[in-house]
């Protein structure tokens, strides 16, 4: 789940949106990490396919047609099993590649395409092998290709007014869309399980029983014992909710499910661009709309400008109040997970628990959705 800033280099991989970002990126998480005492040391890790770029360069000319003159590896990303590249054909355009090992989640890739194919302009889609294909497998690997596209996101530069209104716009657009039979039975439901809840729940005895002699791990213990009062009350809120919505039916319609800052994006030409499409479900809108006034750190906002693109909409707000809870309580399982039983790397495990601590902070997304809750029982 790329959901904070930290993330959202994974969160532009699928749409090949990196060019500056990556240094800023960079910039960013040292200057924070030394204001809070965090040590940074150094860029993301490399997640290197060993594939050589000539190996590279013939895979893409056989199945795209491209004379590629120069393969850059990019130092972005947290997936061990991925890794992304710029490669430059020898008429200067640029390219953004993705490899996994394995397969992908096809819907992922088809959502994207799909939209861009219907005329929404604000979505990169990827691009067709020679013989139509969005992904193609060569070395026990999947490869996808998508434009290489300079920009900057919601949390390193100002969004206009009338990129708002575009943000909106083009968000209602995706909201109204009929989608094929292909992509439906391909969609996830939403079904309201909050099933993050267990995990939280078993992470808070744990922690509770448990002394940790790793660093990293006995921070996050601290840090827990200090806001136990707010983790446990997302946990028993998104729980309650839960069940109240799983008693009504509600209209379906495609959610890009992770509008955060990172995933929206302004390219060189000032156009508003919806990236990330890795997490796409059929669920209410509010899936989406949670987003807008929830608390998440966009350089400016504009709510106004966002629903005068959106267009007059009856909000519920049980079930957006659900979806920022929930919201959190999977990112603390997440987290959490990584933290306590020692998956990731120690940098990744530091700036887990760093952006973590951030959403408690005043205004930011704790305090609005245990806000919102309290709205809504009153």
């Amino acid at each position: 789940m790329a959901k904070k800033y930290c993330l959202t280099i994974g969160a532009l991989i699928q749409e090949g949106l990196i060019a500056f970002f990556v240094e800023f990126f960079i910039k960013q998480m040292e200057q924070d990490c030394l204001r809070n005492n965090i040590q940074w040391r150094g860029k993301p890790m490399l997640a290197n396919q060993h594939l050589s770029t000539e190996t590279i360069a013939k895979v893409l000319q056989e199945h795209y047609g491209f004379s590629i003159k120069n393969i850059a590896l990019l130092p972005i990303g947290h997936d061990p099993n991925a890794s992304v590249y710029q490669v430059t054909d020898i008429e200067n355009k640029k390219y953004f590649l993705k490899l996994n090992k394995g397969g992908i989640w096809e819907v992922g890739v088809k959502v994207p395409y799909y939209l861009h194919s219907y005329g929404i302009e604000g979505v990169i889609s990827p691009m067709n092998s020679k013989t139509r294909q969005l992904w193609i497998k060569e070395e026990e690997y999947t490869w996808t290709i998508y434009p290489f596209i300079e920009s900057q996101n919601g949390y390193e530069t100002v969004i206009s007014e009338s990129q708002w209104v575009c943000f909106g716009q083009t968000l209602k657009e995706i909201h109204s869309l009929e989608l094929p039979d292909e992509l439906t039975q391909l969609l996830p439901n939403e079904d309201f399980s909050s099933k993050w809840c267990g995990t939280v729940r078993k992470f808070d005895q744990l922690i509770n029983t448990n002394n940790f002699d790793d660093p990293i791990s006995a921070s996050l213990a601290e840090f827990w014992k200090k806001n136990r009062l707010e983790i446990i009350g997302l946990v028993e809120n998104t729980e309650r909710i839960s069940e109240q919505l799983k008693q009504h039916k509600f209209n379906y319609v495609l959610c890009h499910a992770d509008l955060h800052p990172g995933n929206i994006v302004i390219d060189k030409n000032k156009k508003m661009l919806i990236v990330d499409w890795d997490s796409p479900i059929l669920a209410p809108k509010e899936r989406d709309l949670m987003f807008i006034g929830g608390g998440h750190r966009f350089k400016n906002e504009n709510i106004d400008a966002f629903y005068k693109g959106y267009g007059a909409t009856q909000i519920d707000q049980l079930v957006l109040t659900y979806y920022r809870n929930e919201r959190i309580v999977a990112d603390i399982a997440a987290d959490s997970t990584e933290i306590l039983e020692e998956k990731g790397s120690q940098e990744d495990r530091e700036v887990r628990l760093y952006l973590l601590s951030r959403q408690f902070e005043p205004n930011r997304e704790v305090s609005v959705a245990l806000n919102d809750f309290r709205k809504t029982n009153q």
